[in-house]
């Protein structure tokens, strides 16, 4: 080969050498514009941001079933209404009051057509209201028992109108429940069940806000839940699962008068001499429904009561329920209900500690209230008299309140003149005139929060 090709040679391998490095380097360039280097964000599109936005959801319960024609009482018929249970009412009553019985959708957990009946009872006037929602006292848990269909000249379970008329009077909103299961031919009640207590309670609230009577009357921003009795239990539980089950509402307190706090313990003191002796037979029909569990009835209730239990639980009302069933009230007659072994236990206030009644204890346990806290403050009003809900288990309720945390403002009342009826001359506060001995305190109570104060407490 001539130098002049060797020459050429070399001058062509250092082209495809080039050629080769141009080659590399076009890739890398390639490789980091389209792979490393950031890309830039699209512009926004207004309508997809809009699309992505999760929607709240549905509120599928309170809705208005059924509603039956109003009636409107005077301020003078209201008068007279609340002088049927509270003889020296004083507070002043200027305005007209509506009431109505209607029906809505509530939610037992599983599905949301559960009917329940309440009334409404509305002051006249233009300006928005504050809410009572309260729910009732044991009535029974069969259809004719429902509070709604009370008739107090016949047989009066509490008088709930009397009662009730009074919040209305001062300018609230009061809508008030008859419970899951009752005026409901596909279900029973399930008594004492707290959580279905507590939705049937916020769904009345929901209720309102459909309802064309009190939808443009009731201040959204100002909702109480209150109880008596069994009520409280209600009204408690309402509080507890109120932020899962109904975060829209503004709840800003809870109320109970002479409530049950513990299912057990409500049972526990009817051993002990409390005047609650038919307390078991509801609480057995209710779980054993509810809970689908088999309970050892025939190991709690003596043959005489444990044969006809379920009957009689399904179809009689508090007031004859209170005449079949034993009375404590002068002598402790509670072992002709209960057996010898379930009351050595309930009255250790302990059930569980015979392994026999380990399911109906662990049942019992899930309808506790004071083992949550939750922002909003408490009110127990207690009357220190009380045969049939014991303050004991007020002052057992509040403690454990507390000890979570919660704001609880707890009073107790001896006597007072508005508790004074032809049986009780000297005005003993009992566990029927709790409500009307309490009046005062609990508007005032309610008025303070309303206004923005600080919540009192009696939590140490």
């Amino acid at each position: 080969m001539s130098s002049k090709e060797r020459k050429q040679r070399r001058i062509s391998q250092a082209l495809w050498v080039i050629l080769a490095v141009e080659v590399v380097l076009v890739g890398l360039l390639v490789f980091y514009f389209y792979v490393i280097l950031p890309k830039p964000k699209k512009p926004v599109d207004a309508q997809v941001v809009k699309k992505e936005i999760k929607k709240a959801p549905e509120i599928k319960t309170g809705k208005i079933l059924k509603e039956e024609p109003a009636k409107k009482f005077t301020p003078q018929e209201v008068q007279g209404l609340i002088g049927q249970t509270n003889k020296k009412f004083d507070s002043p009553i200027s305005a007209e009051v509506t009431k109505q019985v209607f029906s809505f959708n509530s939610s037992d957990g599983k599905v949301d057509n559960v009917p329940i009946y309440a009334r409404a009872y509305v002051p006249s006037g233009t300006d928005k209201k504050p809410v009572f929602a309260f729910a009732p006292g044991t009535t029974g848990i069969a259809d004719s028992c429902a509070a709604s269909l009370e008739n107090p000249s016949k047989a009066d379970w509490a008088n709930y109108d009397s009662l009730l008329m009074a919040y209305a009077s001062q300018g609230y909103v009061v809508v008030t429940i008859d419970y899951e299961g009752m005026r409901d031919s596909a279900r029973i009640h399930h008594y004492m069940v707290g959580d279905l207590e507590g939705r049937a309670l916020l769904d009345s609230i929901r209720a309102l806000k459909n309802l064309a009577l009190t939808k443009d009357q009731i201040n959204d921003e100002q909702q109480f839940s209150a109880g008596y009795s069994q009520g409280g239990h209600a009204s408690y539980w309402a509080d507890q699962i109120k932020d899962d089950y109904a975060p829209e509402l503004k709840l800003l307190g809870s109320i109970g008068f002479g409530p049950v706090t513990s299912v057990e313990e409500t049972l526990d003191d009817a051993i002990n001499g409390a005047n609650i002796n038919w307390f078991g037979s509801l609480v057995l029909t209710s779980y054993n429904d509810w809970y689908k569990t088999p309970y050892p009835v025939d190991k709690i209730l003596q043959p005489k009561f444990a044969k006809n239990f379920k009957t009689d639980a399904q179809s009689l009302c508090i007031d004859a329920f209170t005449k079949l069933w034993p009375s404590n009230r002068g002598q402790n007659r509670s072992a002709e209900v209960y057996t010898p072994e379930f009351s050595s236990v309930a009255k250790k206030l302990n059930i569980a500690e015979n392994p026999t009644y380990q399911s109906f204890s662990t049942d019992l346990a899930k309808n506790i209230v004071g083992n949550v806290k939750t922002d909003r403050p408490k009110l127990i009003n207690h009357g220190i008299h009380d045969d049939v809900v014991l303050v004991s288990q007020s002052q057992h309720g509040f403690e454990r309140m507390c000890v979570k945390g919660n704001t609880v403002k707890f009073n107790k009342y001896d006597t007072s003149p508005n508790a004074i009826q032809g049986y009780n001359p000297s005005g003993r506060v009992d566990h029927y005139q709790t409500m009307n001995a309490s009046f005062k305190d609990t508007i005032a109570w309610m008025q303070n929060i309303i206004a923005g104060k600080k919540a009192p407490t009696s939590c140490q």
